[in-house]
């Protein structure tokens, strides 16, 4: 290991890339994060690499009228508007946009026709930056969730947000602090997805 100050700080950077793990958003409460650390966790977000310096990612804080439209439009995509639906779903899928003391949507405009950088590159990058700001949120002390799924491709939640036509909404990041002490989670070992030589 080089023994400068870079090095000296890897330890930390992949001690919290280990921790790193998914969180209900019904274990995410106050504090929230503040404006100021949200932008260093965006700050965070946009170091991603980026062939061609595309920049095919926005993120956006939600403002809490919104969360509440967003609530509805949420059971609506998960159960199709079908009134007889279980209470329990509709209060699941209510609680994804309203639990946690911040929603953030990611949108992507990606250039599908670019001539040196194919899509997959720029959904690469964008996957890149979410989780540069999920670390970063961990690192600061938060925890969070990439949440996706039926309502990313729901016309009204698009309209909501007003996401450009020639974006893709890509999902919502929840993001406060855990009720409690996040238990390790099992991971897949290493050896299963590597390989060295031809």
């Amino acid at each position: 290991m080089r023994n400068d100050a870079t090095a000296a700080d890897a330890p930390g950077v992949l001690d919290v890339i280990m921790a790193r793990r998914s969180v209900p958003v019904q274990r995410l409460g106050p504090p929230g994060p503040t404006p100021d650390e949200i932008r260093r966790m965006v700050a965070a977000a946009v170091t991603a690499p980026d062939h061609g310096a595309l920049r095919p990612w926005r993120f956006r804080v939600i403002d809490s009228d919104t969360r509440l439209r967003l609530a509805d439009l949420f059971v609506a995509a998960r159960t199709g508007g079908a009134p007889d639906a279980p209470a329990a779903v509709v209060d699941k899928e209510r609680d994804k946009a309203l639990a946690g003391p911040v929603l953030m949507a990611v949108t992507a405009p990606i250039n599908h026709g670019h001539p040196k950088v194919p899509a997959s590159e720029q959904y690469v990058s964008v996957g890149m930056a979410v989780q540069n700001l999920l670390l970063a949120a961990r690192s600061l002390g938060y925890a969070g969730i990439l949440l996706s799924g039926e309502r990313v491709r729901d016309p009204a939640v698009r309209a909501v947000l007003a996401v450009a036509d020639d974006a893709e909404l890509i999902g919502f990041i929840t993001i406060g602090t855990p009720d409690g002490d996040l238990p390790p989670k099992r991971r897949p070992n290493p050896d299963d997805h590597l390989a060295f030589g031809p």
